[in-house]
């Protein structure tokens, strides 16, 4: 693969397999400017992030979670003033957001008792559902209870409209650390007419072996169902709902191994889709909290070529996609967990519809140990913007979109 490399504004550079710089022009698809606002200066350990418009005013409202602390607070876009979900509640690790019974207020499922020592991660799943006021703590209705339940997320895989939830364990009720060698079940639940009524577990894959990190929904092909993406030790796998109802069936398919040392270091820690000019991509942060931002384009015979763009990550965590400069080319955020040191985050963005270069630039140096991410239109500008939170820098921030550098 061939790289660009030279210095531009913003502390970007562009980055090849070696690192290095060389004296080559910038080219046109540059770096946007950032502004950073602080919406939380003190959440220890911050872990997920959430966008979700939750008193339904049309602003997206940011949701900050740790294990830290026992409460998830939800944050109202534009004050940011800081109201409380639940409250004592241990071991906090995932939550999605999806309008259940239409509404206009979403409901929130969430994911406790999580522990990486699966003997001691009872993985509760709840839906947390408000009757009333905004701002007070909501209602609990339960869900599940499934070892190490660690990644939650909201699907339609029958394409009826509705929206099925998604639940994703960390590791097998029999692994142990660190070699993890189990089986781990991806499941969902129809939701029951009545919220508070019986949710039924239901399989999609308990081939997936050792570490599953993360599930991402996608679009994947032209039908109205919404298919899966896993990461994993496995790699990336593809899971494609079939059928209706109890019929429901589910195709498994690795696109990649992802990075191929064993067994620890296997694998990816999270995936995300986008698109070149229409060209579709992928990309990953491998191995499992691992240190490389990798690229995969597809071939003409269909194969995905992996491509490692940034190998410099300390423990690379999550990784999300926008287009920050309106190019058409989807950009790539990824955080830098540090290993509970202080840390940056980076974004890249793509020269060319081939994927071959990609530009780098420092979003927040020494700022934000970045854990989980969100791409999001917080201001409603009509620009794609940022949203992390940090670990070690015990805080969540929203980087705005101020549109692409006039300057070379």
């Amino acid at each position: 693969m061939r790289f660009l490399l030279a210095a531009l504004l913003l502390g970007s550079t562009f980055l090849g397999c070696d690192g290095n710089s060389s004296e080559s022009q910038p080219v046109a698809a540059g770096p946007v400017q950032f502004r950073t606002h602080v919406i939380e200066a003190e959440i220890p350990g911050g872990y997920a992030v959430m966008t979700s418009d939750v008193n339904n005013d049309g602003k997206l409202d940011v949701l900050g979670m740790t294990s830290r602390i026992k409460e998830l607070p939800w944050y109202e876009n534009p004050s940011w003033d800081r109201h409380v979900l639940i409250q004592d509640m241990n071991g906090l690790v995932n939550m999605a957001a999806h309008d259940v019974d239409g509404d206009g207020i979403p409901e929130i499922a969430i994911e406790n008792e999580f522990s990486m020592v699966a003997a001691n991660s009872r993985g509760l799943v709840w839906l947390l559902k408000n009757d009333g006021d905004l701002r007070s703590p909501w209602r609990s209705i339960p869900v599940d209870e499934l070892t190490t339940s660690h990644h939650l997320a909201w699907a339609d895989i029958d394409g009826d409209g509705s929206k099925e939830l998604i639940n994703g364990p960390l590791i097998g009720a029999d692994a142990l650390a660190p070699k993890y060698e189990d089986n781990v079940p991806l499941v969902y639940y129809p939701v029951p007419d009545a919220l508070d009524g019986t949710w039924e577990r239901r399989l999609i894959d308990d081939q997936l072996r050792g570490v599953l990190h993360r599930v991402r929904v996608v679009q994947w092909d032209d039908d109205p169902r919404e298919e899966l993406l896993t990461a994993g030790f496995d790699g990336i796998t593809l899971h494609d709902p079939t059928g209706e109802g109890e019929e429901v069936r589910w195709e498994n398919t690795r696109l990649s191994r992802g990075h191929k040392e064993e067994p620890r270091t296997a694998g990816a820690s999270d995936v995300a889709v986008g698109s070149l000019n229409g060209t579709r991509i992928i990309t990953s942060v491998e191995p499992w909290h691992g240190n490389e931002v990798v690229v995969y384009t597809q071939d003409e015979a269909g194969t995905w070529e992996r491509q490692i763009i940034y190998d410099q990550l300390i423990e690379g965590h999550e990784v999300c996609m926008g287009d920050f400069n309106g190019d058409g080319r989807d950009d790539i955020v990824a955080g830098d967990r540090a290993r509970g040191e202080i840390a940056g985050s980076h974004v890249f963005y793509s020269q060319d519809d081939g994927g071959a270069e990609w530009l780098h630039q420092d979003l927040d140096p020494m700022g934000m140990s970045a854990s989980g991410c969100e791409v999001a239109d917080i201001n409603g500008d009509g620009l794609a913007d940022i949203v992390q939170i940090g670990g070690a820098t015990k805080n969540i921030k929203w980087y705005e979109n101020l549109g692409q550098s006039s300057q070379p």
